[in-house]
């Protein structure tokens, strides 16, 4: 009998002794980090309002600290927590973790989170925050800020309904590191200014070393879609929108859409301050203002928000980016010949385009769904805005861009990006056209050194796209259309793949569940992998058919897997297995979450060589199959595979 088997997620060295409040499942955290991935399929502790940390040496469990970020609910009756870490009581910024659980219980964690507290860290400043916000204002190097304007420090008031509202950057001591697994353990005490420049335009968190005054990074609040980068809409034709009456005429706002939801559309008038933006008004509700002044392209961008926010209501009934009802803001006819569309962290921004595309403003369907996907991110899992994080936010602000694309309006729905203003930017079907890698480390990749400086200001020196997020998310866009329409091929590392397709209901809900449940702030490709086969496994079990075409997806991108050339040794590499004790002299365990029936277990050395080839029978849930190796095989690293999936490699001492 053939049997298909799904396996338990990578351990560290040493076997578990399951029992009570032991994980069944868990990877390993890097440079004393917790793991970044436990599972509690049963009997799991109970949740105290944090997180539990696992010690892998002892199977001890204890109790976590940290602020409580925000609750995520979901259809299968799982609530998600999120948690940044403090010392010494002060945050540490890309410390987080997502916790969750069930009926009172965990049944998970994923995330970045300091096992040991690294010592000797400083608990005070050194400079003043005065002297800490000049080193800032210097490395952004903007002639203008918000601040400064008096019209925006009215207008921030009367948005936020709070009369102390200011967008003047105040100083937060944290413990700061580069968000890249290299350095995340290298914690430097900062202060952490949200810097909003008006001329020219950039907004970002600046990490400024609390004792020696060095600028240490910066994470961009604004994201971009990077060009060079019944209504009568511009791009979608005739289409439903709802207006509110308002003196005699109608505006283009709402307030109760899917349960309470405002959604509001205002005209910069080719301005850049919030502070002068007027509604759109129409006198019989029937919008067809096709005019010089571009007005019709307004309801665009108010239909699109409304069908971004229904898309996320109808699929995972969620109330706005926050799940809260969040207000949805959008103000159009930003500036003068400005390529651009952008979130800068509290509302939508969109530019008239310029002479490249035919001056069209950027208000279409699936930068309405990019942009506003952005700020779904920041409230869940607020992944970094640089490196391969920052690449993972755009990859997904673009997978659900065009989702709503598919969704709202399939006749003219394409996996492009762009395509309605005369300029794509980014086709998720072909990123090697746009010069974007779809493979991990391919053609095109940015390689993110450590000498890669996260400026994203285009205006200043040094400008490197936050070391390639817009490039590197090619690799996450390609891995989603390969999960929604399949394909086969042989990637950049030579490696020959084959995915069936699941279409895109079931694709969207592993790729939101992926995002909300289990992503954190520092998450790396490998993390997504790791998250989306668990997110594939509580959806649609872990025997699944989805299961097996997320898995060859990521190997299609290279991810985890899909490195060896075609016509060798051609097994999917996941982190789904345990082999221990590693390195071994003269046996090992390998141990994976299975079904009852048969299979083989196999030692291959990498020339090819089958060393071991033993028929094993399995059982239903965790298999720790033990294995004897050869007297006379010879020491060196060999590959391990179960039933003809790679499940690592092996260390003969």
């Amino acid at each position: 009998m053939k049997t298909r088997f799904i396996f338990a997620v990578s351990i560290a060295a040493s076997a578990f002794v399951f029992g009570q409040e032991i994980p069944s499942k868990l990877v390993s955290g890097k440079k004393g980090l917790h793991a970044e991935l436990i599972r509690f399929d049963k009997n799991g502790p109970k949740f105290e309002g944090n997180p539990v940390l696992f010690d892998e040496t002892t199977k001890r469990i204890s109790q976590g600290k940290g602020l409580m970020l925000g609750l995520e609910r979901d259809e299968l009756g799982f609530e998600t927590y999120r948690f940044q870490q403090t010392i010494n009581g002060i945050p540490v910024e890309h410390g987080m973790m997502a916790v969750q659980t069930k009926a009172g219980k965990i049944v998970g964690e994923t995330g970045k989170w300091f096992l040991k507290e690294p010592t000797a860290l400083e608990k005070t400043s050194g400079i003043s925050e005065k002297g800490a916000l000049d080193r800032a204002l210097a490395f952004v190097g903007a002639d203008s800020y918000k601040w400064q304007n008096k019209e925006e420090e009215e207008f921030i008031k009367r948005e936020s309904n709070n009369p102390n509202a200011t967008f003047a950057p105040k100083g937060e001591l944290v413990y700061y590191s580069d968000p890249s697994e290299e350095k995340l353990a290298d914690l430097k005490l900062a202060y952490k200014f949200d810097i909003y420049a008006e001329k020219p335009l950039s907004r970002q968190y600046v990490f400024v070393d609390a004792k020696t005054g060095e600028v240490l990074g910066a994470d961009a609040l604004i994201h971009e879609t990077n060009a060079p980068g019944t209504a009568t809409t511009a791009y979608s034709g005739n289409q439903s929108i709802v207006a509110d009456s308002y003196n005699g005429s109608y505006r283009l706002r709402e307030t109760g859409r899917n349960g309470g939801t405002a959604v509001e559309t205002y005209n910069l008038k080719k301005g850049t301050n919030y502070s002068a933006a007027v509604d759109f008004t129409d006198t019989d509700n029937i919008w067809n203002n096709v005019n010089t002044n571009k007005d019709q392209y307004a309801t665009d961008a108010h239909w699109g928000a409304e069908k971004t926010l229904d898309y996320y209501y109808t699929k995972f009934g969620r109330k706005s980016i926050d799940n809260n009802n969040f207000a949805i803001k959008s103000y159009v006819h930003y500036s003068t010949n400005y390529f651009n569309a952008f979130w800068d962290g509290s509302r939508m921004t969109y530019g008239d385009g310029s002479s490249v595309n035919g001056n069209k403003p950027l208000t279409a369907l699936d930068v309405c769904g990019h942009e506003i996907t952005h700020g779904l991110t920041t409230k869940t899992a607020n992944l970094a805005y640089q490196r391969e994080s920052g690449a993972l936010n755009e990859g997904f602000s673009d997978i659900f861009g065009n989702s709503v694309e598919f969704w709202a309006r399939p006749t003219q729905a394409s996996w492009k990006l762009g395509e309605d203003f005369s300029y794509v930017i980014r086709d998720m079907s072909n990123p090697n056209a746009y010069s974007q890698p779809d493979t991990y480390m391919g053609t095109y990749w940015v390689n993110a050194s450590s000498t890669c400086t996260p400026q994203g200001n285009p205006n200043l020196p040094g400008y490197n796209d936050y070391c390639g997020v817009h490039t590197n998310s090619g690799v996450l866009n390609f891995w989603y259309y390969l999960l929604v329409n399949g394909g086969s091929g042989t990637n950049d590392k030579g490696f020959a793949y084959n995915v069936t397709g699941i279409g895109l209901d079931k694709a969207g809900a592993i790729a939101y569940r992926t995002l909300t449940n289990y992503l954190t702030s520092a998450s790396n490709y490998a993390n997504a992998r790791t998250y989306s086969l668990q997110a594939a496994a509580d959806l649609y079990g872990a025997g699944s058919n989805e299961v097996t075409q997320v898995t060859n997806a990521w190997n299609a991108v290279g991810v985890g897997g899909g490195t060896s050339a075609a016509g060798k040794i051609a097994v999917a590499e996941t982190p789904l297995y345990t082999i221990s004790p590693n390195p071994a002299t003269d046996r090992f365990t390998v141990g994976f979450d299975g079904k009852e029936g048969s299979g083989v277990v196999e030692l291959i050395s990498l020339t090819g060589k089958k060393e071991i080839s033993e028929k094993v029978n399995t059982v239903d849930g965790a298999n720790k199959i033990d294995v004897k190796l050869p007297s006379n095989i010879l020491p060196g690293v060999y590959i391990v595979t179960v039933n003809g999936q790679k499940a690592g490699n092996l260390i003969k001492k």
